[in-house]
């Protein structure tokens, strides 16, 4: 059978040695490969277009043994899409760097652990930079820069309902659920957010103040 070498959509393993099930035409030289994925076991499609090197026939495809290349065949786009890393603007490179690991581990299923941890870490780290003089838990730390005014009450009462806020998520027996993770993305990105994207935005549309006059 062709092999795809290619990123899995669906668990995002890199380089992943995708098993190819069919093949049809598409119009010309054009094919679509049907193929699944050895970890996963999800499926997935590529477009394929003949590099004009004497390809095999589109319909032939998938049985025939080797790469795509050596088949004359070369990859326009793989679906579905992986998904997008949803990263709120202008965090500082520590924070930046933390969150997107604990976005790259949020779609795969089996990796809650991994993300929980790194969201609470960005926060973590987030707070520090805010509020460096703030200790204390992460939620009791939330609570305190609602007292000081640096977040609102209404993400102070929401951090009363995400429990993984409330423990570490890296001592934990229990992974977290794919519920809690969502909740904890969804604040996380939030509380960044008002700490860090939304002044560097109001930073940014303040006119700029105009040079003295001179007498």
């Amino acid at each position: 059978m062709a092999i795809l070498t290619h990123k899995c959509p669906h668990c995002l393993t890199e380089h992943m040695a995708l098993r190819s099930v069919a093949s049809t035409g598409m119009g010309g030289w054009n094919c679509a490969l049907h193929v699944v994925c050895p970890k996963c076991q999800f499926p997935s499609c590529a477009h394929l277009r003949s590099s004009g090197q004497n390809p095999v026939q589109p319909d032939k495809v998938h049985s025939q043994p080797g790469d795509l290349a050596q088949l004359g065949w070369a990859i326009e786009t793989v679906w579905p899409a992986p998904p997008s890393l949803l990263i709120p603007e202008n965090l500082p490179a520590d924070v930046e760097r933390i969150y997107l690991q604990a976005e790259r581990n949020f779609p795969v299923t089996g990796n809650e652990e991994a993300a929980g941890t790194m969201y609470r870490k960005a926060l973590d780290v987030g707070l520090k930079i805010i509020a460096p003089d703030v200790t204390g838990v992460l939620k009791a730390r939330i609570e305190k820069l609602v007292s000081k005014n640096l977040l609102t009450p209404s993400l102070g009462e929401w951090a009363d309902q995400i429990r993984l806020l409330g423990n570490d998520t890296a001592h934990e027996i229990d992974q977290p659920t794919r519920e809690e993770l969502e909740a904890l993305r969804n604040f996380s990105d939030l509380v960044l957010r008002y700490l860090f994207t939304l002044p560097a935005m109001v930073a940014a549309r303040k006119a700029p103040v105009a040079p003295p006059t001179a007498l």
